[in-house]
């Protein structure tokens, strides 16, 4: 009996032991894939202040994969992220709890060279609003908003600057930039748009209630002004033939132009921005091809441009023009402002003089 305890005792006893062995292997932290290497990230508010003790979700996003992180600077503002090696798109947003609307976003580059890189986070708002007609929610609208920004790419950050309106007319833009904003909507023939301000950290809220784009006697207002302009214009040629006595229909010799050496010239000696200028070249030179291309086009014009002058000009699609606009904004070499419903590129004058 006495040799039975003795034998279950040294089996639990042995059984116990191995059991605590394996927690302590199951209590180490898992290790880095190989294929992944610890990157350090320095946060900072775009007034120079370290973001300490701030909880902080990071999107980063590569042709390869997609992560997200829910982290928490320590003391100096820094954290740490396991990225593959590649470029990111690197994609920050800071809420406080005690307040109704994200707080704080950034958006930026990176490409694994370079460790800690810089997250500059910037002060942002939040927008939701309903779609309506005649009082009843209209869902699948399009619904898009434009703000002055030379902060963050909001667009980019919200996955779209163009979103729908959801089943009850709903729609989110979770941060856009401190600034008076336009958001519009519109489907089919109806649209809307009014102004909101974006405050830092709050969640503003806006109705848009369409309306059709005819008058109200029912004739469309668009296809009324155009046939308006084409009279005008046909009257005014039809008076300037008549004064120069030349037959209408009668075909008129074109005027000689000037050679395009010529025009080349002096449109150069007119404009303010030398490509000869050392700082110009020194500027150019650290962009990539089609960065210095837009550039280049823009100093040709006196620094400014319309974004769809420089598509026309320059055969660029749309898409991959805007990118470049917004890369060259987040280097402070150029300024987009909105005209319209176009964008007007300046370039940034204490640069380039």
């Amino acid at each position: 009996m006495r040799f039975a305890s003795a034998f279950f005792f040294l089996f639990f006893a042995s059984f116990f032991q191995l059991a605590c062995a394996g927690g302590t292997d199951f209590d180490l932290p898992p290790p880095i894939p190989p294929n992944e290497s610890l990157v350090v990230a320095q946060v900072v508010f775009a007034n120079g202040s370290i973001a300490k003790n701030s909880a902080v979700m990071i999107f980063a996003q590569s042709n390869k994969s997609e992560s997200v992180y829910r982290s928490i600077t320590d003391q100096e503002g820094k954290l740490l992220l396991s990225l593959e090696r590649g470029k990111y798109q690197i994609d920050a947003l800071l809420d406080y709890y005690n307040t109704p609307g994200t707080d704080f976003a950034s958006t930026s580059t990176f490409s694994g060279n370079s460790s800690p890189f810089t997250i500059i986070l910037y002060p942002a708002g939040s927008l939701s609003g309903k779609v309506i007609y005649s009082g009843s929610p209209v869902p699948s609208a399009k619904v898009r908003v434009l703000c002055p920004s030379n902060s963050f790419d909001y667009s980019r950050i919200n996955g779209n600057s163009e979103v729908q309106s959801g089943e009850a007319g709903e729609f989110l833009f979770r941060a856009l930039p401190t600034a008076i904003c336009v958001v519009s909507a519109s489907t089919g023939s109806f649209a809307a748009s009014k102004e909101v301000q974006i405050a830092h950290g709050q969640h503003s809220s806006v109705e848009l209630e369409l309306k059709s784009k005819v008058d109200e006697s029912g004739w469309p207002v668009m296809p009324l002004l155009a046939a308006a302009f084409f009279a005008a214009l046909f009257f005014l040629l039809w008076l300037r033939m008549r004064q120069a006595r030349v037959p209408f229909f009668e075909a008129r010799q074109p005027r000689p132009q000037p050679s395009s050496k010529t025009n080349a010239y002096e449109k150069e000696e007119e404009c303010e921005f030398s490509l000869s200028n050392p700082k110009a070249k020194a500027i150019i030179s650290t962009l990539s091809q089609r960065e210095a291309q837009i550039v280049k086009f823009l100093m040709k014009c006196n620094g400014r441009a319309k974004r769809s002058q420089i598509q026309h000009k320059l055969l660029i699609p749309k898409t991959s023009l805007l990118r470049n606009l917004r890369a060259l904004e987040r280097k402070n070499i150029v300024r987009l402002t909105p005209f319209g419903r176009n964008l007007l590129a300046e370039l940034e004058e204490n640069l380039f003089k």
